[in-house]
């Protein structure tokens, strides 16, 4: 007990390390991938944030996105890359990028 007490800040240490695991664990917003996709014409952050955001909200993965792409402002150009995030719960649309590829569209989602 004297040990404990001389040494007081191990305890301090110990209880913020499992502090900090606890936030983690209970902010986590489930498996987030990250994907690389080109920039089309008409394409915005808020359009992209509605198609991939998943469960978080869309400031927050427009949030994201710009600290991942070292983004300013919301202003993103046609022709670019752009990392965005890919949640475990978003919805994949498919995009036809010419006519004469126009089959069938499989539109898949990830059931639980």
């Amino acid at each position: 007990m004297k040990w404990l007490q001389k040494n007081s800040y191990i305890v301090v240490l110990f209880v913020a390390f499992f502090v900090m695991g606890a936030i983690l664990l209970i902010t986590d917003n489930g498996d987030i991938t990250y994907e690389q996709i080109e920039i089309q014409h008409g394409d915005t952050l808020w359009t992209l944030a509605e198609q991939y955001r998943g469960k978080m909200t869309k400031q927050e993965w427009i949030q994201k996105v710009k600290n991942e792409n070292n983004l300013i402002g919301e202003n993103i150009v046609a022709g670019h890359d752009l990392t965005i995030l890919v949640n475990e719960d978003s919805v994949y649309m498919a995009k036809i990028e010419n006519e004469d590829d126009l089959h069938s569209v499989e539109v898949a989602m990830k059931n639980k």
